[in-house]
């Protein structure tokens, strides 16, 4: 009996150790330590408030679309994008559409890059404030200018003249006059 104990209880401490291994979040494998804000922000190219529109995945990694609304340091535009990696290399994972993040985030020109070590979270008050108290106030990203609308001719003719077009109306005139005279002359027998 002692002998099919100790198997029943190899065979638990078994599939335990199995069901903590396969459960284990994909983030256990990023090892960074999140900085201090200052640190992050001196570590950012570009930090700015946006909202995210859409988020598409690539390899392991995601690719958001983000409409920017203030920044605070670099010049993203207003419709930009910004890559994370994988979970492995400490990625954002599958962020919320429609929820509106202070991203801090490397790079020069769209795609950026940004992580879950970089300081980009929900742009809640207290995260803008503490922000705005070592960058100031940022500035309104403006949306692009509308297109100028540009003429184009139809034809080379010239226009028609005035009789040519006035005379389809003119006919249906008489037309109506001749009917009403048909019509009285028809109405007095």
């Amino acid at each position: 009996m002692s002998r099919a104990l100790r198997l029943v209880a190899a065979m638990v401490i078994a599939c335990t150790g199995l069901v903590l291994s396969v459960s284990a979040p994909a983030s256990a494998a990023c090892t960074c330590k999140q900085g201090q804000l200052a640190q992050q922000v001196k570590k950012a190219d570009v930090v700015f408030i946006g909202t995210v529109d859409a988020v598409g995945t690539q390899g392991d990694g995601h690719t958001y679309t983000v409409t920017a609304s203030r920044a605070y340091q670099g010049s993203p535009e207003r419709s930009t994008l910004v890559t994370s990696p994988g979970p492995d290399a400490c990625g954002l994972g599958a962020l919320k559409v429609g929820t509106t993040y202070l991203w801090l985030a490397t790079g020069t020109a769209s795609p950026y890059t940004a992580d879950s070590c970089g300081g980009t979270a929900v742009a809640n008050p207290t995260k803008v404030q503490k922000v705005e108290k070592l960058l100031g106030e940022g500035t309104p990203v403006a949306p692009p200018p509308p297109p100028e609308a540009v003429l184009t001719k139809v034809e080379d003719s010239a226009p028609p003249r005035f009789t040519r077009m006035a005379a389809p109306g003119a006919a249906a005139a008489l037309i109506g006059l001749l009917g009403l005279a048909v019509v009285r002359r028809v109405g007095r027998r």
